[in-house]
């Protein structure tokens, strides 16, 4: 109740919050000055109406700053725990889930897989020849491509899906309700979605380095993906490991690549 109360005034509109703090407040005094009434055997004569009338008139003079402010101050405190949520969750460069909510997050995805007997898949991305981008093209512009690898990946999946970054150069995506078949076919078009990026390369672009192909001052760059189904006995760290695996064979054939492995 106390949290519904809270989520109440924080979430719904001031022209409707204060009216109910008045409205309580108000109640709340006529109710006290009737039960005052009461228990000293009084009539209700021009002395209860003149009380009536300050009893209905300070609650709601008083209440209605003091209320707006309240309400402020919720909003505030419940902005903070947001924003407070947020960092805790998400990768502070690409905005994506990050690696502990992504582990949390799996794990309850895998229970439930578990429990209804539905298919789980999990995608392993990794960006291929990242050091030398960062070598030839600067840090900077390495971060520009993890976001903008992260952003194209987000752009194929599901509202369902859950996408983060696992760490580096490395993105996980948890495909529910997926077997391995539309799995690698979801991967493709990951995979695809990133080739046919145009990275700006920045302005301190280092010559030497073997890295992506850069067409004037854009970078183009490609990921290798290994694609893993759950089996039905699977725990959290062996599933993500089995993808792991399956990207490592992408690279090994050749990068710019998928390859997935049976359950």
């Amino acid at each position: 109740m106390t949290r519904r109360l809270r989520e109440f005034f924080t979430d719904q509109p001031l022209w409707l919050t204060i009216p109910v703090i008045v409205a309580t407040s108000v109640a709340s005094s006529v109710g006290a000055l009737f039960l005052l009434v009461e228990l000293l055997g009084h009539g209700y004569g021009p002395t209860f109406s003149r009380s009536l009338t300050i009893a209905i008139l300070a609650p709601t003079m008083v209440s209605a700053p003091i209320g707006g402010y309240i309400v402020h101050l919720l909003r505030q405190v419940e902005q903070a725990r947001r924003q407070a949520q947020a960092l805790a969750w998400h990768d502070p460069l690409t905005g994506l889930l990050n690696r502990r909510r992504l582990i949390e997050l799996g794990e309850r995805e895998l229970a439930i897989a578990r429990r209804a007997a539905r298919p789980l898949s999990a995608a392993l991305i990794d960006i291929d020849n990242f050091k030398q981008i960062n070598d030839q093209h600067g840090h900077a512009t390495g971060d520009t491509v993890l976001q903008a690898v992260g952003q194209a990946v987000a752009g194929q999946l599901r509202e369902t899906d859950l996408i983060g970054r696992w760490g580096g150069e490395e993105f996980v995506v948890f495909l529910p309700d997926t077997g391995l078949e539309a799995a690698n076919t979801t991967a493709e078009r990951m995979r695809a979605a990133v080739e046919g990026l145009a990275v700006p390369a920045g302005a301190g672009a280092r010559t030497g380095a073997g890295t992506g192909a850069s067409t004037g001052s854009f970078l183009r760059c490609t990921v290798s993906i290994g694609v893993h189904q759950a089996e039905p006995d699977s725990d959290f760290d062996r599933w993500v490991d089995q993808a792991d695996r399956a990207m490592y064979l992408a690279k090994a054939a050749g990068k710019n690549r998928v390859q997935a492995t049976a359950a």
